[in-house]
């Protein structure tokens, strides 16, 4: 890791660990999530993928328009799987018996799926 970067590290290992203890609370999920979190945002960093200002310590990404472009895609699929899950949920429940899906595991798969989405697209392209 590189020092000229420790802003954005922090910050978003902040961002790992506060998203984490909403989804999981304080369990050994938060703590596996939270290290994918912050992986995901090292990634981000490293991959090549965007352009990186220095001159915005806390905000180094820039994208192109293919960036925006690709983002827009993963954002719409997303929100359509999030919606769909919440909306099949109660109907799931129901018929399989099982127990009721929270709200905290329809939006953790939704940002799953934008950051798995979005990395396919970058991946591809």
């Amino acid at each position: 890791m590189k020092t000229t970067y420790f802003p954005y590290y922090t910050s978003r290992a902040v961002l790992s660990i506060i998203f984490s203890l909403l989804i999981a609370g304080f369990s050994w999920k938060a703590g596996l999530f939270t290290v994918v979190l912050f992986t995901g945002f090292l990634l981000y960093l490293h991959s090549g993928w965007f352009q990186v200002d220095k001159s915005n310590p806390y905000f180094p990404l820039r994208r192109d328009e293919n960036g925006k472009e690709i983002q827009r895609k993963a954002i719409v699929a997303a929100v359509v799987v999030s919606i769909l899950l919440y909306s099949v949920s109660p109907l799931l429940n129901g018929f399989l018996a099982m127990a009721d899906i929270s709200n905290g595991v329809i939006l953790s798969l939704g940002v799953l799926i934008y950051f798995l989405s979005q990395a396919v697209l970058f991946i591809r392209h």
